[in-house]
């Protein structure tokens, strides 16, 4: 049975951040990124679909524009941004 890395670890455990040699950093996936991760709502946990990393990006959190990542979800294709300033995942509405 799969498990879900624990809330209080980085973007889930989905990413890692690097530093990209310019002073700035970039969001690569984990190399043990974990299936699933709990819905920031309901603690229900939902089966990751895709993960895209280093993916330039304004997040809709801070309005800063890096190398982020996306996370899709199988349940229901929501959307998650993982920013690397804000250092979290920003889920994104009506996506």
């Amino acid at each position: 049975m799969p498990t879900a890395t624990p809330p209080s670890a980085p973007y889930h455990g989905l990413f890692r951040r690097e530093d990209a040699g310019n002073g700035q950093v970039v969001l690569t996936r984990h190399p043990a990124s974990p299936a699933m991760i709990p819905d920031p709502s309901t603690g229900r946990l939902l089966r990751v679909a895709t993960v895209e990393s280093s993916t330039r990006a304004i997040c809709p959190s801070c309005a800063t524009s890096g190398h982020g990542g996306y996370v899709s979800f199988e349940q229901d294709l929501r959307l998650a941004y993982a920013c690397p300033r804000c250092e979290q995942l920003v889920w994104l509405a009506g996506a």
